[in-house]
């Protein structure tokens, strides 16, 4: 091993150490968030919610704001991934890996709506 790969090999370890803790956070908070829609059935985590937050706002938190939070740690986590894991930036080196990608993404959305479209109308006329 040449003693110029040893600090790249350390900053790669870094930064798989930083984005498994982040990912590891953002999944932990969205499960939180879905304990709290679920009125926490395990007494730690409620026990632990009531300690963080009053009583009275856990119970009004609206199912749509909740649903919207882990709708956001799902993209935060995201991009984590894409970050910290897959090592993609904005930099022209990476440009088409990153429309790779959004092309993926793409087709994937047009395939997943297109289906709950069919399906929401096929409830309709049944």
């Amino acid at each position: 091993m040449h003693s110029a790969d040893h600090p790249q090999k350390q900053a790669s370890y870094v930064s798989y150490l930083i984005g498994f803790s982040l990912a590891l956070g953002l999944s932990l908070l969205a499960f939180l968030l879905v304990c709290v829609a679920a009125a926490s059935p395990v007494p730690v985590l409620h026990a632990l919610l009531t300690f963080l937050f009053d009583e009275q706002v856990l119970q009004t938190l609206p199912h749509a704001l909740i649903k919207l939070g882990v709708l956001i740690f799902a993209l935060l986590q995201g991009y984590v991934h894409l970050r910290y894991f897959l090592h993609l930036d904005f930099s022209l080196h990476q440009r088409l890996n990153l429309q790779t990608i959004c092309f993926t993404l793409a087709i994937i959305f047009i395939l997943a709506s297109g289906t709950l479209w069919i399906m929401q109308d096929l409830n309709q006329q049944m």
